[in-house]
């Protein structure tokens, strides 16, 4: 079940780690919309100390290629050195298939949306990262590219 949708629950909060303002104020309003509670940061370091102790974030998202030099890889690894069972959904320009959007070994799970995405693709694969079953010592290998065909 979508912790967004849970009538009693508060909404899940959500930590975002992009790089460029107007995707990450698109991908902000995705999941507000979605009923989720956004937290953006404008790059990975940022990103994990937004989601430190204390922090009650249920699931990020994160760009892959970030413009601090960061690797949203290592930002993701980090991220799951606190929470190993953190759902993570890793947004990426590149090709499925490409060697850069490789996401073995980042743990479980981690689904991959691929740009360009609509804010209802974002908040399917939100949803479903978070309903996805903890699995941190066996990494998921579960893709999640989701583009839309054009008619």
């Amino acid at each position: 079940m979508n912790d967004a949708a849970a009538p009693d629950a508060p909404p899940a909060t959500v930590l975002v780690v992009e790089d460029e303002a107007l995707v990450a104020m698109l991908v902000a309003d995705a999941l507000a919309d979605a009923g989720y509670r956004p937290v953006c940061t404008p790059d990975g370091r940022t990103g994990l100390a937004a989601s430190g102790p204390g922090a009650e974030v249920r699931a990020a998202v994160v760009d892959l290629r970030l413009a601090d030099g960061l690797d949203g890889r290592w930002v993701v690894r980090d991220l799951r050195e606190e929470r190993p069972a953190l759902p993570v959904v890793v947004v990426t320009g590149f090709h499925p298939e490409a060697p850069q959007a490789d996401l073995r070994g980042l743990g479980g799970p981690t689904l991959r949306l691929c740009k360009p995405f609509h804010g209802d693709d974002l908040a399917g694969v939100v949803a479903a990262v978070l309903d996805a079953p903890a699995t941190p010592e066996t990494p998921r290998r579960r893709r999640t590219d989701l583009l839309r065909a054009t008619a």
